[in-house]
């Protein structure tokens, strides 16, 4: 399974909010620099991010983006669906056999269940220091 980088970026901007939640608000243009990422491209995601209520904006001096709830309340299951067409580890085959259709449907559902399990919390509490793209590939 590989995440695009929209799931990426998009992880990378929620736990930057995360990071930061209740001390500051910040820009797509600031975390898009410190990623080295187009900000347009950045703020299509973010555009999602909001549509879906996970994140909120305020306009002006001490503007910027922040965590629409605290981080232990969004999963990582939230953000992807909230910015990736298709979360599937494996797409079915025609010539699958029954037993092979049973793995991957049992593959699906591990993975689907560490997505929706797992919060912003959870991986800022961690203790890494960078949310380099190793951690998206499976």
């Amino acid at each position: 399974m590989k995440i695009s980088t929209k799931g990426r970026y998009g992880l990378y901007f929620m736990l930057t909010l995360a990071k930061e939640y209740g001390i500051k608000k910040r820009s797509v243009k600031s975390v898009a620099i410190e990623r080295d990422i187009s900000d347009l491209y950045l703020e299509q995601i973010v555009a999602n991010l909001k549509k879906d209520g996970l994140v909120k904006s305020t306009r002006g001096a001490y503007g910027g983006y922040e965590l629409n709830y605290p981080p232990k309340e969004i999963t990582v299951g939230q953000v992807f669906s909230a910015v990736e067409e298709n979360v599937m580890v494996v797409d079915s085959d025609d010539h699958e056999s029954k037993n092979e259709s049973f793995l991957w449907k049992r593959i699906g559902n591990a993975v689907n269940d560490v997505l929706d399990h797992t919060t912003l919390h959870d991986i800022i509490d961690n203790d890494t220091d960078e949310f380099d793209g190793y951690m998206f590939y499976i």
